[in-house]
């Protein structure tokens, strides 16, 4: 029987590529680690498309398409820039067939996330769009072995938003724990001297005694790893002087 796609294979090639990425390993400062990377789960003439918007606001974009060429440098210079880990979010995805070996997965609220060394994560939202594809194993390593593996043959990530989270162990400085205070005893409201009441007032006041505030006297923390549209600034010029060359010289 011949082999299909459509019923979550396609996601499930997905979720693996997301566990690898999630790897925290020394390997993946070396660039042969993201060549065999990029062989495993795309095929040779695929593209990644990713859309950046400056400062969460719908002004300015920077949209990129990555060839295959270009993909493991893009991985590289991303982990070399502070990145330990990458893993993507997809709640709520859908596979649906195009063919007999052409899914397409789509997750219209798709978050890839970034952990960084220096104690940030960063968080990408928006809709992605993966085109997974049945591709033969000329040979198959052992006789039992499926003989044909599934790859992206394009892979489209639109980044609308950003956001930067910081571990509290990464803020340095002398911590000081307030201890709360008793709160107040909720009596009836007190009518005040207009005849009002101060039941608002008090309640309002009521809930700063709730929780206990911890106070860091001349606190420090790490200079934020990424730029105006969310990436590391390495990674942006590594991708800007690729699309350069791929375009060539442009004519005065």
């Amino acid at each position: 029987m011949a082999p299909s796609v459509g019923l979550g294979q396609g996601l499930i090639r997905l979720l693996q590529f997301s566990g690898q990425l999630s790897n925290e390993e020394p390997v993946k400062h070396q660039l042969s680690f993201w060549d065999a990377f990029v062989r495993e789960y795309f095929t040779p003439k695929a593209i990644m498309k990713v859309t950046l918007w400056k400062d969460n606001q719908r002004n300015e974009a920077k949209p990129f398409e990555i060839g295959v060429p270009i993909l493991p440098r893009f991985f590289l210079v991303t982990t070399q820039s502070g990145v330990k880990s990458m893993t993507l979010s997809l709640d709520g995805a859908r596979e649906r067939l195009l063919s007999q070996y052409h899914a397409i997965v789509e997750c219209v609220s798709a978050v890839w996330t970034y952990k960084y060394t220096n104690g940030y994560t960063v968080t990408l939202r928006g809709p992605l769009t993966v085109h997974v594809g049945i591709i033969p194993l000329p040979n198959p390593a052992q006789p039992q072995q499926i003989p044909f593996t599934l790859k992206f043959e394009q892979f489209q990530f639109d980044a609308n938003t950003h956001e930067k989270f910081i571990s509290l162990d990464s803020i340095i400085g002398e911590r000081t724990v307030e201890t709360p205070k008793t709160p107040r005893t909720r009596n009836a409201p007190t009518p005040s001297p207009s005849g009002g009441s101060s039941s608002q007032r008090g309640a309002e006041e009521d809930r700063q005694w709730d929780e206990p505030r911890v106070s860091i006297d001349h606190g420090s923390i790490p200079g934020e790893p990424v730029n105006a549209f969310g990436i590391p600034q390495a990674t942006m010029r590594c991708l800007e002087v690729r699309g350069r060359e791929r375009r060539g010289p442009t004519s005065s």
